[in-house]
């Protein structure tokens, strides 16, 4: 089948994402946490584009789900571009990046064990962002951020990364720009969630006895 400009795929990836969205939707009760976080992240950082508001509150809902679900899981699980950019996303599409608002909406997102935060030079950005584009057909180029939101929210992550490290969160912080920064990185990441899940299985096997 003919797709010039890759329409066909674009319109049927939208449709998919209606599709698991609608289904959420006739099962309440069995997705309340999900629609609940969506509400309370839109409702604090609302976007102003419609499109873009039923795009992020699509994806956070999806997101929240798989979150939930992966939840009970015993592997160990990396979540790609999760809350804290959905929330920077937010921000970046609402006006709205100040840090109450920002704060606010740290509180409704799910706790992770470990934060990724990777730093790249506006120019690594620029160019990765360029390569991503052209890979694109026409279509799928249209759903796409542009490139001064992309820079906006590298921004609005450092922030939000901030406002967690704040509050105690484990945040790791990755140097892209450097190939030895970036492997001593790597080694770290891996000791941490190693040792994290180590932890985890030992309390797992030696519960807290209660004392009265």
């Amino acid at each position: 089948m003919l797709d010039p400009g890759g329409i066909v795929t674009a319109m049927c990836r939208v449709a998919r994402a209606a599709a698991r969205s609608i289904g959420m939707a006739c099962r309440p009760s069995a997705n309340a946490v999900d629609f609940r976080i969506r509400a309370n992240l839109v409702h604090t950082l609302p976007p102003r584009n419609v499109i873009w508001r039923i795009r992020l509150s699509q994806y956070v809902l999806r997101l929240a789900r798989a979150w939930r679900q992966s939840a009970a899981s015993e592997e160990i699980l990396i979540f790609d571009e999760a809350f804290v950019q959905a929330v920077s996303m937010l921000a970046c599409f609402s006006g709205t990046a100040d840090e109450t608002c920002l704060a606010h909406a740290l509180d409704f997102i799910p706790e992770s064990d470990v934060v990724v935060r990777i730093d790249a030079c506006e120019q690594l950005l620029i160019e990765r962002l360029d390569r991503r584009q052209k890979s694109h057909t026409f279509a799928e180029r249209l759903f796409e951020t542009g490139l001064d939101k992309r820079l906006q929210s590298a921004t609005v992550v450092a922030r939000v990364c901030g406002l967690l490290t704040a509050r105690g969160r484990s945040i790791i912080d990755v140097d892209a720009n450097n190939q030895r920064a970036l492997t001593l990185a790597i080694d770290e990441i891996e000791e941490e969630i190693l040792a994290r899940y180590k932890r985890s299985l030992h309390s797992a096997a030696y519960p807290p006895i209660p004392l009265d």
